[in-house]
């Protein structure tokens, strides 16, 4: 994601009621997410960092408060036998009906596993185009 496209994205983002958003991020936040869960990625290192993470079209993206309840949770239920099958996916939230969703870290596609109708299904081809579809879209 290029700078100005991050500009407008997290003016976007600042135009949004507070309600709808959390703070953003400090990097001690985020390194001590990524000591004990790995690294975040990079595009959504920036939105955490310069956004918080909240509202995002009909998503709610969580902030660095709630990210580390997150990865503990999606972990333990992949463990459970009928869990999450969702693999190489950094879970960024969780949607309207309980589904993870997440940055596919290999190919940087957002996807989501759907609990009701099984499978796992492309949100985005991208972070970029996912926050530009939830930010941009209704401009």
């Amino acid at each position: 994601m290029n700078d100005s496209k991050r500009d407008q994205l997290a003016d976007a983002f600042a135009a949004l009621p507070d309600g709808c958003k959390h703070a953003s991020a400090t990097e001690g936040q985020l390194k001590a997410f990524e000591s004990t869960f790995g690294p975040i990625p990079d595009d959504f290192r920036w939105f955490l960092l310069q956004c918080g993470g909240g509202t995002i079209g009909s998503e709610w993206v969580d902030g660095i408060d709630e990210l580390p309840e997150t990865h503990r949770r999606f972990r333990a239920e992949c463990e459970r036998e009928a869990g999450w099958t969702m693999a190489g996916v950094f879970v960024i939230g969780w949607d309207g009906g309980g589904n993870p969703f997440g940055i596919e870290t290999p190919t940087g596609k957002v996807l989501v596993e759907d609990h009701n109708f099984g499978g796992i299904h492309e949100l985005a081809p991208s972070f970029e185009a996912f926050l530009e579809r939830g930010l941009l879209s209704n401009r």
